[in-house]
C-alpha cells in the first residue's frame, strides 16, 4: 500500500520495537505532524500502574524519535543565535537551554533542548521532528559550520523517585555527579549497560542521551531489571502535563506552533528587550506584535466530573454561542477528579470566565493550573 502520508518514522537503536515485544505489543501510535513520536500505551502496562510512576515514582518515556542534530565548528553559536530570540553562544560546556526558534513573523518554527557539548558544538533534540526551517538557509552566511544528523538520542526519567532511578543505571562512582547536577546542567557518566551517556537535568526529569547502541542497552536494561522504573507512554505524558505545576509544559506542534507567536504561548521571556542589538530570524515581528497578542494559552477545567473529554480542535464557546478558541490538547486528571485542557482563547476571555466546549461547561484558568476546588 501506498505510504500517502509519507509520515517520518524512525527507530534509532530499536527501542520502539523492542519494546514493543517485551510490553506484549502497542496499544496504538502517537503522530505529531508528519512524526510517527512514540507509542501510546502497551498491552502488559496499564495507565493506573504508569500515573503512580510519575507520582510516586519514577516513569521512563521514550524519546528517540525527536529529530536530533549535531551543529559544530566556530560559527555554530552564533548561527544558533540567529534563529531564535534566546542566545545559546554563552552556554557554559556541558549547560543546557530549550529554545523556541522562530519564523520571520516571530512565530514558532521548532522547539529544542540545545546542549553545548563542546567549545564550538552543540547537540539539539528537536521536538517537532525537523530541523529549524531557516537552519541551511541561515547557516550559508557563516563559514565555520557543519550540521549532521546527531548519533546521539535520549530518554527521560520522571517522578519523585527520578534520581534514585536514573543513578540506577550508572557506575557506582558516577552517581554523585549527577546528584550534584542543577537544573539544565549535564554530566558523563559510565552505564552499567556498557559504554558512555550524558545525563542532563531539566526542571521536571533527567535525560539519558547516548548513542542508539548504548541508549537501546540502558533502555532494554530498564525495562527487564529495573521494575522500579515504569515505561511510560504519550497517553500518560498528556496527563502529566495537564496536572504538571512545575512548568507550561506546551506541546509542539499542538499547543505551541507556526501560528502563534512566544507572546501568545506565554514564553515572551525569551524575548530581548526592544533596543537589544542582536539580530535573529523574527525579530522584527515579534518586536511589532509585543502587547497585540491575537490569543493566549490558557487552561480549562470542566465544571463536573461527569464531562467527557474534548477533542483537539474542539471549539470553545461563550453562553451565545459567539466563537472563543478551540481546544489544543486535554486529559483525565486523577488528581482533580475531572478533565482538563490548555486552549487557545481570545484575549479578553479571562480566567475565571465560564465557557462551553465539548457540550459541557468549562472555567477558564491559567497554566500551570492552580489548586481547584473540588469538583462537584
Amino acid at each position: 500500500m501506498q505510504n500517502v502520508l509519507k509520515l517520518r518514522r524512525v527507530d534509532p537503536g530499536g527501542i520502539l520495537h523492542a519494546t514493543d515485544v517485551l510490553l506484549g505489543g502497542v496499544t496504538k501510535w502517537t503522530i505529531l505532524g508528519d512524526n510517527v513520536i512514540g507509542a501510546w500505551g502497551w498491552r502488559e502496562v496499564d495507565l493506573d500502574q504508569q500515573y503512580r510512576a510519575v507520582t510516586h515514582g519514577a516513569g521512563a518515556f521514550i524519546a528517540s524519535a525527536m529529530c536530533y542534530l549535531e551543529v559544530s565548528g566556530s560559527d555554530a553559536g552564533a548561527l544558533l543565535d540567529a534563529l531564535s530570540p534566546r542566545r545559546v553562544s554563552d552556554l557554559p560546556l556541558g549547560s543546557a537551554r530549550f529554545v523556541l526558534f522562530t519564523t520571520p513573523a516571530g512565530t514558532v518554527d521548532e522547539e529544542a533542548v540545545v546542549v553545548r557539548t563542546g567549545p564550538e558544538e552543540f547537540l539539539l533534540s528537536c521536538g517537532g521532528g525537523k530541523e529549524p526551517g531557516w537552519l541551511r538557509s541561515t547557516a550559508e552566511f557563516f563559514t565555520e559550520v557543519s550540521i549532521l544528523p546527531s548519533e546521539v538520542f535520549s530518554f527521560n526519567i520522571k517522578g519523585p523517585k527520578r534520581l534514585q532511578a536514573v543513578q540506577s543505571l550508572v557506575e557506582d562512582a558516577d552517581r554523585r555527579m549527577i546528584a550534584d547536577l542543577r537544573n539544565f546542567q549535564s554530566c558523563q557518566v559510565r552505564t552499567l549497560a556498557g559504554g558512555q551517556a550524558r545525563v542532563l537535568r531539566s526542571v521536571i526529569g533527567y535525560e539519558v542521551w547516548a548513542s542508539a547502541e548504548v541508549l537501546a542497552a540502558m533502555w532494554r536494561q530498564l525495562v527487564t531489571e529495573r521494575p522500579e522504573i515504569t515505561p511510560c507512554g504519550w497517553e500518560l505524558l498528556t496527563i502529566y502535563r495537564m496536572e504538571c505545576r512545575d512548568i507550561t509544559f506546551g506541546l509542539f506542534p499542538v499547543d505551541v506552533h507556526i501560528g502563534t507567536t512566544l507572546f501568545e504561548i506565554g514564553a515572551g521571556w525569551m524575548v530581548p528587550d526592544d533596543h537589544d542589538g542582536r539580530d535573529y530570524i523574527g525579530r522584527e515581528g515579534l518586536l511589532k506584535s509585543r502587547g497585540s497578542q491575537r490569543l493566549w494559552l490558557a487552561g480549562l477545567h470542566a465544571a463536573d466530573t461527569k464531562s467527557g473529554c474534548p477533542l483537539v480542535g474542539d471549539e470553545v464557546l461563550d453562553d451565545s454561542g459567539g466563537f472563543l478558541g478551540y481546544v489544543t490538547s486535554a486529559a483525565p486528571s486523577p488528581r482533580e477528579g475531572r478533565v482538563l485542557a490548555f486552549a487557545h482563547l481570545a484575549p479578553d476571555c479571562q480566567p475565571g470566565a465560564v465557557v462551553h466546549a465539548a457540550g459541557s461547561r468549562w472555567q477558564v484558568s491559567t497554566i500551570p493550573f492552580p489548586d481547584l476546588p473540588a469538583a462537584p
